[in-house]
């Protein structure tokens, strides 16, 4: 009778050990949660940290080159306005400084025409209409033909 007193004693004290154990083993489980969301949660800090550090310098960058491009504009549209001021014919003052011009000598009387008055047809101008290249195959080399040699005797 000892045997059949102590079985059901020996479950119940297995019973008791498995869930101490499960409770152990959900303790454990917990802390590793805990522990990898925070791993989780600093690792996306991190990461956002960095992204925003990459964001600033190319910001900073394009802003810096977009400011360069602005000053190569403006140089650009000075030199442009330089190369036109030059092109405009010179002011009256500086024809007044030449010397006068002589008198051309006197023509002789030509034959008088009648005047004919000459119309010309308005013409458009238009842009010049781009057509696409033709594809053309390419060419194979051709064989060279080259001089017999004498055989040297």
């Amino acid at each position: 009778m000892d045997v059949r007193k102590s079985t059901p004693a020996a479950v119940e004290e297995i019973f008791g050990r498995l869930s101490e154990a499960s409770e152990r083993l959900a303790r454990v489980t917990e802390e590793q949660v805990r522990a990898i969301e925070e791993r989780t949660k600093a690792m996306a800090d991190r990461a956002e940290a960095a992204t925003e550090r990459i964001i600033d310098t190319l910001d900073r960058e394009l802003r810096s080159q977009i400011a360069a491009l602005r000053s190569d504009i403006e140089h650009l549209m000075a030199r442009v306005g330089e190369k036109a001021n030059a092109r405009k014919p010179a002011p009256k003052e500086v024809a007044a400084q030449k010397p006068p011009a002589r008198k051309p000598l006197p023509k002789p009387p030509a034959a008088k025409k009648a005047p004919v008055k000459v119309k010309k047809a308005s013409v458009k101008k238009t842009p010049a209409k781009k057509t696409p290249a033709k594809k053309t195959p390419a060419k194979k080399p051709t064989a060279r033909k080259t001089p017999a040699r004498k055989a040297a005797g």
